[in-house]
């Protein structure tokens, strides 16, 4: 186990207080249990975070004393879909035969997206034709009772309406700390393939991000588990590639800095962002100067520091490893547990539902 994913473990073991239990009643239903995380994105490429499309990229403006700032910045979606599938890849490369077995058991509770087998994926796309509703989530895996979903007839039998799955995952808007002018470039392309370039086609430009430059990010996990802590936080710290065109331009490194744990949010990244830019005015410093900064600022709120402030970005071992075994507990205990919890809400509150399951007889649920 590396030393950061030491420091995490310990720091959760000592903040049980502020988890859930997996079997725990009602775990459906929020107590204010909140871990906060602050990290650094650091542009380790020329990564491209756009908004609209080609040729623009999000800009905010924040102001610190008489100075105002105008900064690159990350928008929450963009971080938690890339979570979405850094955790999906992670479960999926955990699925071998006796884990199948584990899965099975979904079916039994009425999820749909299982085969016979086992056999189970859960992907994000677009609904099948105007009007559908199947966006590809299952409904019931870790990821989606974890980062939200919809559970509708397409994922669970006689559902009879749908129903929401609230991400017990937020973020903040991750803010750069270098302003726009000095940490983005227009970079002059060719017409591209994916991996094949057609020379002599069209030119564009588009406004890259610079190495080295450091986006400041928040992350809140909200009820849950110890096990659900370590797998978000694991695919948080496992993205090495973001942003459009991530295949050719997007490298980066997330640095998990910071953990606190209790019932309210006390820190915010607009917060952080604005100590960092009185600091630097906006210079584009180096990633060891921001991290410097950012630790500094969190550490005098509470924060459990997980490196030194005088640490050098390319010797941090920057991943939450997560076993094997943790991924199979996550399936087979805390999310069987939550997947059971929804079924049985989805029962109450639509007793036509309950009728229906009662005239087909009781499922084994064991």
């Amino acid at each position: 186990m590396s030393t950061l994913s030491s420091k995490v473990m310990s720091f959760l073991e000592a903040s049980k207080g502020f988890l859930r239990d997996p079997y725990e009643p009602n775990r459906l239903f929020a107590k204010g249990c909140k871990i906060e995380g602050v990290y650094l994105i650091v542009s380790k490429g020329i990564p491209l975070f756009r908004t609209e499309g080609v040729g623009d990229v999000t800009l905010l403006t924040v102001k610190e004393a008489d100075q105002e700032y105008t900064v690159p910045a990350i928008l929450p979606e963009k971080i938690q879909a890339k979570i979405r599938r850094q955790m999906l890849e992670i479960l999926r490369g955990n699925v071998a035969d006796d884990l199948k077995q584990v899965i099975k058991k979904y079916r039994n509770l009425g999820f749909k997206k299982v085969e016979e087998d086992g056999s189970w994926n859960c992907y994000i796309a677009p609904p099948l034709s105007e009007g559908g509703t199947d966006i590809g989530m299952c409904g019931f895996c870790p990821s989606c009772t974890i980062l939200g979903s919809m559970i509708t007839d397409v994922e669970l039998e006689d559902a009879g309406t749908s129903y929401g799955l609230k991400s017990r995952v937020q973020h903040d808007i991750a803010f750069a700390a270098t302003v726009y002018e000095r940490a983005v470039s227009d970079l002059t392309h060719t017409k591209v393939g994916d991996g094949i370039s057609y020379t002599g086609m069209a030119l564009f430009e588009e406004p890259h991000i610079l190495p080295g430059v450091c986006f400041i990010g928040k992350i809140v996990l909200s009820d849950v588990t110890m096990r659900e802590a370590k797998i978000v936080l694991s695919s948080l710290t496992s993205i090495a590639r973001m942003g459009a065109g991530e295949t050719k331009y997007g490298s980066v490194q997330v640095i998990l800095l910071g953990l606190k744990a209790g019932r309210h949010e006390s820190i915010s990244s607009y917060d952080i962002v604005r100590h960092v830019l009185s600091e630097t005015k906006g210079a584009y410093v180096t990633p060891e100067e921001v991290l410097k900064h950012t630790i500094d600022y969190v550490g005098g709120r509470g924060f459990n520091l997980l490196f030194t402030s005088d640490i050098n970005v390319s010797d941090i071992e920057s991943n939450v490893d997560l076993s094997t075994e943790d991924v199979k507990a996550i399936w087979s205990e805390d999310n069987y547990s939550y997947a059971k919890q929804i079924l049985e809400y989805v029962r109450k509150v639509h007793p036509a539902r309950a009728k229906r399951a009662q005239t087909k007889g009781t499922r084994e649920e064991g």
